[in-house]
């Protein structure tokens, strides 16, 4: 692919490849709230440089619910294939797609 048809997929909205993201559900304890959070691989999950670690990279974020303003602290472990391994969330759970699909519907 050329420089010209990478430009022109981007304007095409083709650029930005799915597999460059990760799709996170999580739901507040708080207030039932569900939302979606969407990583970029490149940019949102750095890499881990300690040798004693299993984790390859990690993401440690907190997330403020936008319906009742309740803070949900977000840390995830991935392995070189950006599966997760390990994750720990306070005030939140990490919920399935198809659960917050099913609860997008049905608002």
């Amino acid at each position: 692919m050329g420089l010209f048809d990478k430009i022109k997929s981007i304007f095409n909205g083709n650029g930005g490849s799915q597999s460059n993201l990760i799709d996170i559900y999580i739901e507040d304890d708080k207030c039932g709230n569900q939302m979606k959070l969407i990583f970029r691989k490149n940019y949102d999950i750095p890499k881990v440089y300690e040798d004693n670690r299993e984790a390859a990279y990690e993401v440690k974020k907190v997330v403020v619910c936008d319906s009742c303003y309740n803070k949900i602290d977000l840390h995830l472990e991935f392995d070189k294939q950006y599966n997760i391994i390990n994750q720990e969330v306070d005030q939140g759970k990490i919920i399935a797609k198809a659960e917050f699909e099913n609860n997008q519907f049905l608002e």
